[in-house]
């Protein structure tokens, strides 16, 4: 709670809140849904979603009992994608813990996945606006659009920058926009701040991903939670593959000792540096949408947040 305090500024009281009620509703769902979900859950995470948030409400007129509601209903949300996610990859671990699919496998994870996109749409309902039912359903429209999309260009190591940021738009950035703008709905602001924060929260989350994607290079397996290279080992290229230039012939899958050699060449290259770079400039980006708002200690809380996304190691 201490480090959630830190991070999450006046939020941080809330969200313990919030993870108690959802550790709870989880609890008492029927045993072959709950108990992978409560695994999932227990293995952390720093709970980015669900603070947006909440200080996004804080910057109007907060409603503790809605907001509250609606940061339960995108947190579940983003675990009913990480299971369908390591469905997709193969992933065999998560958080250095065996993924719902590893343990269950792949049909029994994508139904647990399936159960509790619904529970998160019935979270979102409980805050009776139904705008938070309808941001948060597109935002999980354009999410599996953009996994389709990407499925699409498996093995294609020659994606651009262009379509990169189109499948990390969809993949990350959208969904903590919509966390922005739905607090920014509940807490009843006006048009131009609640724009301001949904821009923020794009912007944060463009920076997330790349920060997250050199991570997969740069870091080790107990910083990131799972195999380092994850992503060209599934056929993927990320930002700092792609400034690295180092060209790989398309359509095909690496060798382990191939997608092993590839990451210690980016590595060694100068493109994880340059791809933290473009991350922290949709970090600073994120930060000039809240000069849109009055300076409280939420927005000071929204601005450290931007600083933490680059700078993470976990």
């Amino acid at each position: 709670m201490t480090e959630q305090v830190a991070l999450f500024g006046p939020a941080g009281p809330e969200l313990r809140i919030v993870e108690d009620l959802v550790r709870k509703i989880v609890a008492r769902d029927p045993p072959e849904v709950g108990r992978p979900m409560t695994e999932l859950l227990e293995a952390g995470g720093k709970r980015i979603r669900p603070a947006l948030v909440l200080l996004a409400a804080m910057c109007g007129k907060y409603d503790p009992g809605h907001a509250v509601s609606a940061a339960m209903a995108v947190e579940v949300t983003h675990a009913a994608t990480l299971v369908h996610d390591d469905v997709i990859d193969r992933s065999p671990t998560r958080r250095g813990r065996p993924t719902v699919a590893a343990v269950l496998g792949d049909e029994p994870a994508i139904v647990v996945g399936d159960y509790y996109f619904a529970k998160a749409y019935e979270m979102a309902a409980w805050t009776n606006t139904p705008e938070v039912v309808a941001v948060l359903a597109k935002a999980v429209m354009e999410i599996c659009a953009g996994e389709v999309r990407q499925q699409s260009i498996r093995y294609r190591y020659s994606t651009g920058v262009d379509e990169y940021m189109r499948r990390i738009e969809a993949k990350t950035a959208a969904l903590l926009a919509a966390c922005c703008d739905i607090g920014a709905l509940l807490g009843k602001l006006d048009q131009e701040p609640r724009a301001a924060l949904r821009s923020y929260g794009r912007e944060l989350g463009l920076a997330f991903q790349i920060a997250d994607d050199v991570l997969d290079y740069t870091g080790t397996e107990d910083e990131v939670g799972k195999p380092t290279g994850h992503d060209i080992r599934e056929g993927f290229a990320t930002l700092p593959l792609m400034l690295a230039s180092i060209e790989i012939d398309d359509d095909r899958r690496l060798s382990e000792d191939e997608a092993r050699n590839i990451v210690e060449a980016v590595r060694r290259s100068d493109g994880p540096n340059q791809a933290l770079e473009q991350a922290g400039n949709h970090a600073n980006k994120a930060r000039e949408q809240l000069n849109k708002l009055p300076p409280t200690e939420v927005v000071d809380a929204l601005r450290a947040l931007a600083d933490y996304v680059v700078s993470r190691k976990l």
